[in-house]
C-alpha cells in the first residue's frame, strides 16, 4: 500500500500547487487582469499631432516643373489617342461591310453576295489596275494649269535687245 499512498500524495500536492497558480474565481463579474512585469504599455502615437510638411521647403523645386509638364503632356496625348481611336465594335464593322456590299451591288461589280467573304477591303475600295500610277482614280487631266505655266515662262524670259 505504500506505493498507492505515495502516488496519492503526489497527485494531491500537484493539484494543490496548480490550484494556487490559477486566478481565484469570484462570484462577481469582474475578470482577472494578467499582471505584466517590465512592460511600459503601447507607445502613444504622435502622427496625428504632427504638422504636415514640417521642415520641408514650401517653394517649388527644380524637378517639380518637369514632372507637372510631363503629366500634362501625357494627359493631352492620352486624350487625343483615345478620342481619335477607331471604333472597333462589331456593329461598326458590320455596318461598313453592309455599306461596301451595297456599294458594290450598286456599281454592278457584285451580282450575289457570298457568305463569309469580306467586301470592305482595299481591293474593293481602290482601283489597283489603273494604267497611270500617278493617276490612280483615272481622273481627267486638267489642261488649264499647263496653259498658265506656259504664259508665265514667256513673261519671265529675257528679251533680246
Amino acid at each position: 500500500m505504500s506505493l498507492v499512498a505515495s502516488l496519492a500524495r503526489r497527485c494531491t500536492i500537484r493539484a494543490a500547487s496548480n490550484a494556487r497558480s490559477l486566478p481565484a474565481k469570484s462570484s462577481s463579474s469582474a475578470t482577472a487582469v494578467q499582471r505584466r512585469f517590465m512592460g511600459g504599455g503601447q507607445p502613444i502615437s504622435r502622427s496625428m499631432e504632427a504638422e504636415l510638411w514640417q521642415g520641408h521647403p514650401k517653394e517649388p523645386e527644380g524637378w517639380e516643373t518637369t514632372i507637372y509638364l510631363t503629366y500634362a503632356a501625357s494627359a493631352v496625348i492620352l486624350t487625343f489617342a483615345l478620342g481619335f481611336a477607331p471604333d472597333t465594335s462589331i456593329k461598326t464593322w458590320a455596318s461598313s461591310e453592309a455599306q461596301a456590299r451595297l456599294t458594290l451591288q450598286a456599281e454592278g461589280k457584285l451580282d450575289k453576295p457570298v457568305f463569309g467573304v469580306h467586301y470592305d477591303t482595299p481591293e474593293n475600295k481602290f482601283d489597283f489596275e489603273s494604267v497611270n500610277p500617278d493617276n490612280p482614280f483615272n481622273e481627267d487631266d486638267d489642261d488649264d494649269d499647263d496653259d498658265d505655266d506656259d504664259n508665265e515662262r514667256e513673261v519671265l524670259e529675257p528679251e533680246d535687245v
